[in-house]
């Protein structure tokens, strides 16, 4: 099976901040109303991840993970 992890606080992914400022927290969920996103291909895991991050505005990354 595999999830689409979400980018809590859409920030830029800067290779040369330090450790600490990346602000990398990732979640299931961003808030009450969302939906855990599980799948049990990669594939189709990133097929909507592809689509969540087309459509949000704010750039937030989305990446997949396998459970």
């Amino acid at each position: 099976m595999y999830r689409i992890l979400k980018q809590f606080i859409p920030a830029p992914l800067n290779e040369s901040d330090p450790l600490w400022a990346k602000r990398q927290v990732w979640v299931l969920k961003l808030n009450s109303e969302d939906t855990i996103d599980e799948f049990p291909t990669q594939e189709e895991a990133q097929a909507y991840a592809d689509i969540l991050a087309a459509d949000d505005p704010t750039n937030r990354v989305y990446k997949v993970k396998r459970i």
